[in-house]
């Protein structure tokens, strides 16, 4: 997953930060599941299987693969599918280049707005672009398991060299891992502040097309530095060792499963099992 991450990153940098996500609205107005519903998709799969969302007619794939897509429309717009940056938790440092497959310095305690400031003002001062205004006019944190970090849904507005851009997104950190790094996931779609209304309910349809299977998004969620084997003398039975195996795995597999239902899905509530931090019991 660190190519992913890391290439997805590029793009970012590549689109002159100006990316926008539209899970409920574009610009100012409301975009219903209605609206969205009547949009033409064509089904497309990445070549490694990793992930599948549906192209509107005039759009095109530009990258597609270890479950990130990201695609182009006619007017400018720009979507990115399960992109991400990996962070190490330090002091933010706006345009250092970073190693060992990390892109940026950030503190991990800052809020989730904070982090998503950050991620864009470092891809704007490595790509040499202006960036400015920067400003949150909505925050809604969603809830899910400790075990995944924080996720929000934003709304805000910057302006750049292409002039005001509308920015609405959801925005994963989740946990700090044992080398003091952590990964940053987003789901992203770009749309000029001028057709950011127009381009909603097709922006909508494209994120409630997208499907990663389970095995490809336990891997998309698991930590960047991943803590050495536990052996049997430590655990001190081998019975103890196979208990705490297959309850890490379960928890890794319900990770999973909430992230797909809460973030990708926007499964309201009342519909989340209690494990995902919803009202439905298990």
């Amino acid at each position: 997953m660190l190519t992913a991450i890391r290439s997805s990153f590029s793009f970012l940098v590549a689109a002159a930060v100006s990316l926008a996500f539209t899970p409920i609205t574009a610009g100012c107005q409301a975009t219903t599941p209605a609206a969205s519903s009547n949009i033409q998709l064509t089904p497309y799969t990445n070549s490694d299987q990793s992930a599948s969302a549906g192209v509107p007619a005039g759009w095109q794939v530009t990258n597609g693969q270890q479950a990130v897509i990201q695609m182009t429309g006619p007017q400018g717009e720009i979507v990115s599918l399960g992109a991400g940056v990996v962070a190490r938790n330090a002091a933010f440092q706006p345009g250092q280049r970073a190693a060992n497959g990390v892109d940026l310095s950030m503190p991990y305690g800052a809020t989730l707005a904070q982090k998503l400031a950050m991620v864009l003002q470092h891809g704007a001062a490595i790509s040499g672009k202006p960036f400015s205004q920067f400003t949150i006019t909505s925050a809604t944190p969603l809830q899910l398991p400790a075990t995944l970090g924080q996720c929000g849904r934003f709304v805000a507005g910057f302006s750049n060299q292409q002039g005001p851009t509308k920015l609405m997104g959801v925005f994963c950190s989740l946990p700090l891992d044992t080398g003091g790094t952590y990964k940053n996931i987003w789901l992203l779609a770009q749309a000029p502040a001028a057709v950011a209304a127009q381009s909603a309910p097709t922006a909508q349809a494209i994120f409630r097309s997208y499907r990663i299977p389970s095995a490809w998004l336990q891997r998309v969620l698991a930590p960047h530095t991943v803590a050495a084997p536990i052996s049997a003398g430590a655990v001190g039975a081998a019975g103890t060792m196979n208990r705490s195996t297959m309850l890490g795995a379960a928890g890794i597999d319900n990770s999973a499963n909430c992230f797909d239902l809460t973030v990708l899905r926007q499964t309201p509530n009342y519909e989340l099992p209690q494990s995902c931090g919803g009202s439905k019991p298990n």
